[in-house]
């Protein structure tokens, strides 16, 4: 039987203490390596600057009429129903009593509701039904107070969610003076205005509409055409000074800017900073200028 003999190699101590010394130092350096703090970055862009006000608005045809009972008597049965089309001079009812009144039609469009259907006694006055021109279809919009003081009459308008994917133009013809209160979804009582829009778009695309339909409103406050655009959430304060961070060579730089107007996303840039200039989105406050910083996935 043949026995293999095992040889151990021993290491001199002076080479192990070397290697072993060597690891430590190296494994402390990679401990104390500088390290890159991540974060979200956006970046500056040039465009369209708007600020809106944005609610929801109700169609009303402003030209509608109210056809009321010419004297104490008994209502016809009618054959009108809501939505009916009707002509101008087309008579609607006729009135008997001491007098034959025929009721007509005093423009062309729709019966929009009707208020006594059945053969019945009424006294003068009493409504009978109503009658409106699509023609003259305006949007409604009752706005918060505090948000119709931008508001000016003759400002854009844009219409949406009014049951096409194409929007709308308008723009504010009419802003009533009084403030209503009203309570909202939430049980919280508010002062609103009521704002009438005219629609500026070809009639063609939207005489699909009628009274009373629900759309959503935007009032273009102000709008500022070809100017630098930052993200909001890269403003921040510094000893009461609006400033930025910018991404550098995965560096950041703080960087004091000058601001205008601002809306939901971005804020006017006045500071002449490049386009496409990368800035570090909501920097909180354990950023320091100069750090390194690499940016997120």
């Amino acid at each position: 039987m043949i026995k293999k003999a095992v040889e151990y190699v021993r290491i001199p101590k002076k080479i192990f203490y070397g290697v072993f010394i060597s690891v430590i130092v190296i494994g402390t350096l990679w401990g104390l390596r500088p390290k890159y703090v991540p974060v979200d970055l956006g970046v500056i862009q040039k465009g369209n600057f708007t600020q809106v006000v944005i609610d929801e608005g109700v169609t009303y045809f402003k030209e509608r009429y109210l056809i009321s009972a010419p004297a104490d008597g008994i209502t016809p049965k009618l054959n009108l129903e809501s939505g009916d089309l009707v002509k101008k001079g087309q008579v609607l009812i006729e009135f008997f009593w001491d007098t034959n009144f025929k009721l007509k039609s005093p423009v062309d469009g729709y019966v929009l509701q009707v208020f006594e259907k059945d053969k019945r006694h009424i006294m003068r006055g009493a409504p009978i039904l109503e009658v409106g021109n699509p023609e003259s279809l305006e949007v409604q919009s009752m706005l918060l107070s505090e948000e119709v003081i931008r508001v000016k009459n003759g400002q854009k308008v844009i219409v949406t969610n009014w049951g096409k994917e194409q929007s709308l133009e308008g723009k504010v013809s009419r802003i009533e003076p009084v403030a209503k209160e009203e309570t909202s979804a939430l049980g919280v009582k508010e002062k609103r205005v009521k704002v009438h829009i005219e629609i500026t778009s070809p009639k063609s695309l939207w005489k699909g509409l009628g009274d009373g339909f629900r759309v959503e409103v935007s009032v273009i406050t102000n709008e500022i055409k070809d100017t630098m655009l930052l993200p909001v959430g890269a403003l921040f304060s510094d000893n009461g000074q609006p400033a930025v961070y910018v991404f550098k060579n995965n560096k950041i730089h703080l960087t004091p800017v000058e601001i205008g107007a601002q809306n939901r996303n971005f804020i006017q840039l006045k500071t002449n900073l490049p386009e496409d200039t990368q800035v570090v989105l909501y920097p909180g406050g354990t950023l320091k200028d100069q750090q390194k910083v690499k940016a997120r996935n």
